[in-house]
């Protein structure tokens, strides 16, 4: 494991990061902490190809800069050497703030170009020039799964990255290992060369590389799926080749899917579940209730099946058809999860890349996400590599498969109420309460329940009080009514059948005070009012 020292890096940098996540569709306020953390400088020589080993550690340089995390966190723990981090909501920011300057004497160390392109055991994509950066993610620490990296990080003379990474998905509620490496090449001159009439600069250099590791989880310890109520969903399906997860082949007895399944999706942690009229599968949830996608992957993805012909390959010019996206390196497995609003607005799809490399172990019950109400599609898209004339380490021909799983499903609350709430005060009003300054609706995120309004005004006639209906109209969350009258809402959840009723009084007269105290109708009302009942200041009724 990593040795974490409390020494940071003195010039340029490369970093290498991990991920995290957090539900898009809960609104939280969140108190944003900055936290330095506690890196370890090595020296890998010369000629060194930025790797990370002890006896490369080295107390020469001191940091030019601060790399810190930030948002709504906190230290918990230290667990051998390793500082482990909880965070509340929202996402977490990576940060390195430094600066260069632009007069460096030619015999100090100084960042300079480099033409290589691995750092710490990987292969970047391009040359790692005035420093690189290199993102990565760990489920134990050990093993290392490349995200991203970006060369040339450090190209100019005054320059400060502020948030070079930033959290997302799948990592936080499983907990992740995060390493940030910083790898760079320092030159300086310290003579010269001459060969007969020549002269050369003579310039030593050093492969200099910061590396930080920490772990992030959300402290909810979220492992254990609920047993009771379990929902499975999805099925493979195999798609066209390299037509962005389209189309759908048999998988035949000739299929290297033939007979066995990669993982399975299934949702928990709801009260109950039914479906909607095109069959979608649809989760109810109370107070107190997460619901969750979880994933269990069945299979060893560099030998599926127990065959060590078959792998899980790497799309290096993927896409998804159906969500639209955009070419580009996708791993080895992409998830990708659309929410569609209670508007019918489809969001911009989550997407996570080198999934089932990065995010999920074998026959561990993976959590994927926490859902609120709204509407989902998750697709897992994954090729297969199949080398059935391997030779030795030889591969003759591979072949290549791809396969979707696929999948729709609803979130609604199971509740079947609207709470009113008085404007001035922002008391909750009760049934059949009265209140002088009116009140506005709160669906309580509840929003697919139909809502109903109907109101009524009562006035003075010559046989008494008459009750005349205004208007009888849907209602919406927010909505506020402060004219004098009687309100009376008629709340539906579609899903359950449930139904509530719920009777408002606006207004100050003695006589809608009567209404609302006794809970009486108004021809109710005007009955004890010919039997010689008064109305009292406080809304009762007395014969005196």
């Amino acid at each position: 494991m990593l040795r974490i020292t409390n020494k940071l890096l003195s010039s340029v940098v490369s970093v290498v990061i991990c991920i995290v996540t957090i539900s898009p569709h809960i609104s939280a306020y969140a108190e944003t902490t900055t936290i330095p953390v506690p890196g370890t400088i090595y020296d890998t020589g010369e000629k060194g190809n930025y790797g990370i080993s002890d006896d490369s550690i080295t107390d020469e340089f001191n940091s030019f800069g601060t790399f810190s995390i930030s948002g709504d966190l906190v230290q918990t723990d230290n667990v051998g050497g390793i500082d482990v981090y909880t965070a509340s909501t929202g996402n977490i920011e990576f940060n390195y703030k430094y600066t260069l300057s632009g007069n460096v004497d030619e015999t100090e160390w100084h960042l300079a170009d480099d033409g290589g392109k691995n750092v710490a055991g990987s292969k970047l994509s391009d040359k790692i020039g005035k420093g690189a950066i290199l993102i990565q993610t760990s489920k134990d620490g050990t093993k290392w799964i490349d995200e991203k990296s970006i060369t040339d990080v450090f190209e100019g003379t005054t320059t400060s990255y502020n948030s070079i990474y930033s959290t997302k998905g799948i990592q936080l509620v499983n907990g992740c290992y995060y390493r940030v490496i910083v790898a760079y090449k320092y030159e300086r001159l310290v003579g010269e060369n001459q060969v007969l009439f020549i002269k050369t600069d003579d310039k030593e250099s050093k492969k200099i590389v910061e590396a930080y590791q920490f772990y992030i989880s959300d402290g909810k310890n979220s492992t254990q799926a609920d047993n009771t109520r379990q929902k499975k969903l999805g099925e493979t399906i195999r798609t066209n080749e390299n037509k962005g997860y389209t189309g759908q082949k048999a998988i035949d007895i000739d299929d290297p899917h033939y007979g066995w399944e990669l993982g399975q999706f299934f949702v928990s942690g709801y009260t109950r579940d039914t479906q909607d009229s095109d069959k979608t599968p649809v989760f109810l949830k109370n107070v107190g209730d997460q619901i969750t996608l979880w994933f269990n992957l069945k299979q060893d993805i560099d030998q599926l099946n127990g065959s060590d012909q078959l792998e899980i390959a790497a799309d290096k010019d993927g896409y998804d058809q159906q969500f639209q996206t955009n070419k580009t390196n996708t791993g080895r497995g992409m998830l990708l999860i659309r929410y569609t609003d209670e508007q019918g607005v489809k969001h911009e799809p989550e997407i996570y890349t080198n999934y089932l490399a990065a995010n999920v172990s074998t026959s561990a019950n993976t959590v994927v996400k926490l859902f609120e109400e709204g509407d989902y599609e998750v697709a897992l898209d994954y090729r297969i590599k199949n080398t059935p004339r391997k030779i030795k380490n030889i591969e003759v021909v591979p072949e290549y498969s791809d396969y979707r799983i696929y999948f729709k499903f609803s979130v609604r609350n199971g509740n079947c109420m609207v709470y009113p709430f008085d404007i001035a005060t922002g008391a909750e009003l009760s049934n059949s309460a009265i209140t002088e300054n009116g009140f506005r609706l709160d669906m309580a995120r509840s929003r697919y329940l139909t809502i109903d309004v109907k109101k009524s005004v009562v006035s003075k006639g010559a046989d008494g009080y008459i009750e005349d209906v205004r208007f009888n109209r849907p209602a919406k969350d927010g909505d506020s009514y402060e004219d004098e009258g009687i309100y009376v809402f008629d709340v539906k959840n579609l899903y359950t059948g449930e139904n509530t009723t719920k009777t408002i009084y606006v207004g100050s007269s003695d006589y809608m005070k009567a209404l609302a105290v006794n809970n009486y109708t108004v021809n109710q009302l005007n009955e004890e009012l010919k039997r010689g009942k008064k109305i009292k200041s406080d809304g009762s009724l007395s014969y005196r």
